[in-house]
């Protein structure tokens, strides 16, 4: 049984008190031989003090007065009995659920979203009677959104434009970097760059750079990459086995060349080959110098070893596996090294590339400082190049997630900023196993993810069945714009919930005479079907929240509201000329907007 708690109870024995009292008061005229009709017009409060306590009062008086107290404490009594009843009562159970849409009072006691707080924290994820609504809490945050249906104007661009801390952005049109990083840069104090590496317009990130082969660490940092190209964690049989002996391969090139590097340069000159430490350089070794060279130079290195010029017995191990690595190379079968060669060359082949070559031969941004500094990196691609890029992008995120997990802010008060991994059409990017295993704990690196796609489908080909559904039960808050896959929307329907709406029927039955019968039953149905789903209007929207009710709003375009608007207008004299010219409530165009971005004008100063 429940009882209650010290305040709860306090706060009852005050109210009882002062009901008391007052039923008292009207009770002692009664006691008194007053006519309870009477009794209104002659009412003082103060005649039951009187009663008790005035030296007029006779006895008898006196006695009805009390009693008046005993009668009125008797019955204010009932209402702490109520309320005992009420905090053990069980709530009526619907036959099938009683699932609704959040209310203004939900939103306004969520601990998930703040509603209408320009306090510029957390993620945004709708608008709900004309505010913004944000997710604050620190988990995933996914988009299912089918295709043109403004994924990109809603959350991605003001997401953008609202982000305090940095912003890592797959971004295959360049839409985002041409609207939002002059604002990310000049007002938000974002240092922006811009990687694609299939254009002259680009950054450098060379994922190298995080590998030493000198630390205790550095074989499994250079073995996940590996990883990367070759995946063994989800293949089997002869692709496991080929991706093995090229994980292999890879590792023993790049080894080779860092020892080359650190410890005899002078060998790499003998190999003509130019002293940098990068995945195309790698493969300049492995293209350009016959296999057993690399071997004897490796093999002359271990036989002085361990020696603290040429071979400290630190690397000692790395030296002798990239020796063993590439002896047993060497020794194959033409058929089966034929076999090997053609599974580590296919994923590497986009390295040969010269814009490639050149975007990931040099390293302009850090992941390491992404919590350290402001910074924005887009990862812009363009569509042209997007069947050919999923190893690039790939590459990107795993290497950005994976140093950054590295490094614990609750050990480092450097580590202050939030990141924000903002991954549109994120089936593109591949399997990132992070995003599947890892989400308990990313979190708390202060890393937070928005992914978004179109259907369950394009993830269920890349991480299977089990590994979707997995993933998806990790993002604690759901945004769905109209789906337009049946399976999806019928998930996402389950996923709300269900209600028992009543339904009379009438039945009538004729022998001899009518009669007429009423029955009353509950029927299941789910709060929103899953073709209601599928046809949801152009600006509606569907937010699941792990915990409380799921919300119905309207979606945040930033081109149709002057919060945003007006960021961008601030930034564009061809907007501000626009801008002069339009009325209250209305806003530039699609084609203003153009033109506004075939000027460059909101896009962020930079040097490549």
């Amino acid at each position: 049984m429940k009882y209650f708690n010290k305040t709860q109870a306090i706060f009852l024995f005050l109210v009882c008190l002062g009901l008391s009292t007052l039923i008292a008061s009207v009770v002692v005229y009664w006691l008194n031989g007053v006519p309870p009709l009477k009794i209104v017009p002659l009412w003082r409060y103060g005649k039951l003090w009187e009663a008790l306590f005035s030296s007029a009062s006779n006895a008898e008086i006196r006695v009805s007065a009390f009693a008046a107290l005993g009668i009125g404490f008797v019955a204010s009594l009932t209402l702490p009995v109520l309320a005992l009843v009420k905090l053990n009562s069980t709530p009526k159970q619907t036959l099938h659920g009683d699932a609704r849409f959040a209310t203004d009072s939900d939103i306004r006691k969520s601990k998930s979203v703040t509603w209408g707080d320009d306090n510029g924290k957390g993620i945004v994820i709708g608008k709900y009677k004309g505010k913004l609504l944000r997710y604050v809490q620190p988990d995933f945050v996914s988009l299912g959104a089918g295709s043109r249906s403004g994924k990109g104007a809603a959350v991605v661009i003001a997401n953008l434009m609202l982000w305090l801390g940095s912003a890592i952005i797959l971004d295959l049109k360049q839409e985002c970097y041409n609207i939002t990083s002059r604002y990310r840069q000049k007002v938000l104090g974002n240092k922006i760059f811009l990687f694609n590496p299939f254009d002259e317009k680009s950054h450098g990130m060379n994922p190298l750079v995080y590998v030493d082969l000198s630390r205790s660490k550095g074989l499994s940092d250079l073995l996940g990459i590996a990883e990367i190209f070759y995946n063994t964690d989800s293949t089997a049989g002869a692709e496991k086995h080929f991706n093995t002996a090229a994980q292999s391969l890879f590792v023993a090139y790049v080894s080779a060349l860092w020892y080359f590097l650190t410890y005899q340069p002078g060998q790499l000159r003998t190999f003509n080959i130019k002293p940098l430490f990068s995945i195309g350089t790698a493969l300049d070794v492995y293209y350009q110098v016959p296999v057993d060279d690399i071997i004897e130079a490796l093999a002359e290195a271990l036989v002085d070893a361990p020696s603290p010029t040429t071979c400290p017995e630190s690397i000692v191990h790395v030296v002798q596996g990239a020796h063993d690595k590439l002896k047993s190379f060497s020794l194959l079968g033409d058929d089966v090294k034929g076999s090997v060669t053609g599974t580590f060359e296919k994923e590497l082949r986009l390295f040969t590339l010269p814009n490639v070559r050149k975007a990931t031969d040099k390293n302009d941004f850090d992941f390491r400082q992404l919590r350290r500094e402001k910074m924005t990196v887009y990862l812009g691609v363009l569509p042209e190049d997007v069947k050919i890029a999923p190893v690039i992008l790939n590459l990107f995120f795993n290497c950005a997630l994976k140093v950054n997990l590295s490094e614990n802010p609750d050990f480092d008060p450097t580590l202050k900023l939030n990141a924000l991994f903002l991954m549109d059409e994120f089936p593109s990017i591949g399997r990132i196993s992070y995003v599947k295993d890892a989400a308990g704990y990313i979190a708390g690196y202060k890393l937070q993810l928005l992914t978004i796609f179109q259907d369950l489908s394009q993830l269920n080909d890349i991480y299977g069945l089990n590994g979707t559904k997995t993933l998806i039960a990790n993002h604690s808050c759901k945004i769905n714009f109209s789906l337009s896959e049946q399976e999806h929307a019928e998930k996402i329907s389950n996923e709300l919930g269900f209600t028992s709406p009543k339904w009379k029927s009438t039945s009538k039955t004729i022998g001899g005479k009518t009669q007429r019968g009423e029955s009353e039953k509950d029927e299941k149905r789910p709060l929103m079907l899953a073709q209601e789903l599928k046809l949801l209007p152009a600006d509606d929207e569907v937010i699941l929240l792990k915990g409380e009710h799921p919300i119905y709003c309207k979606k945040a375009y930033y081109f149709n509201d002057d919060f945003f608007m007006d960021k961008l207008i601030a930034l564009s004299p061809t907007l501000q000329e626009v801008k002069a010219k339009l009325g209250q409530g209305e806003f530039p165009t699609k084609d203003d907007l153009a033109l506004t971005l075939s000027r460059g004008e909101l896009e962020a100063h930079v040097t490549f």
